[in-house]
């Protein structure tokens, strides 16, 4: 039995690039592989066209910006997410919900495959955490979510100032939403793709 956990132990430490499909699967192709391998793989599985979706990189994802499709001839990287979504998502820009929905899903995958490898070394192992929209639209990890909501008082919303200008407090607070925002997904990318060694996906 500690042979085969040592075998096991092994082959985990084998680098691979790790996609998450449409429908919240992870698969993991070893290195090195191309963009037009993984959708022709995930076309013969899904009995769909390749053509109705790319591949982008988790690394890659900016809030209020355009998901950039990898070329068929990019190669994955190893200890790296990607996603296969729809071409359709390419006409639309990201939004901090998107941006929560993708983290989820991965968050999801992740634990789903760590669950099924029956791995006895889960506390040792470090998933990203399943990141929500807080009431002020910012990305946060769900425990702290819930910790806001069992032990911290409610925050009162930003109200702008008496005396001011409507079009120039509404400038500035949405300045200052678009700031946090941002940092928020900054953080979600670094949380996203940090794979710890001794990680077990």
């Amino acid at each position: 039995m500690g042979s085969c956990l040592s075998s096991d132990d092994s082959e985990l430490r084998i680098p691979t690039a790790k996609v998450v499909s449409v429908n919240g699967d992870l698969h993991e192709y070893n290195v090195p592989v191309l963009v037009s391998q993984v959708l022709q793989s995930h076309e013969s599985s899904s009995s769909s066209s390749s053509t109705n979706y790319f591949l982008c990189n988790s690394d890659r994802l900016y809030y209020d910006d355009y998901i950039p499709a990898l070329d068929s001839e990019d190669q994955l990287q190893p200890n790296q997410i990607y996603f296969i979504l729809p071409t359709s998502k390419l006409q639309y820009r990201l939004s901090a919900s998107d941006m929560a929905a993708l983290a989820v899903k991965a968050s999801v995958a992740l634990r789903s495959c760590s669950q099924n490898k029956g791995t006895r070394r889960r506390k040792k192992n470090r998933i990203s955490p399943v990141l929500m929209l807080n009431q002020n639209n910012i990305i946060v990890p769900d425990s702290q979510i819930k910790a806001e909501k069992t032990f911290g008082k409610p925050q009162p919303r930003l109200q702008p100032d008496v005396g001011v200008s409507r079009s120039g407090s509404v400038r500035r607070l949405h300045k200052s939403a678009s700031r946090r925002a941002k940092l928020a997904v900054r953080s979600f990318r670094l949380r996203l793709n940090t794979i710890y060694e001794g990680t077990v996906l």
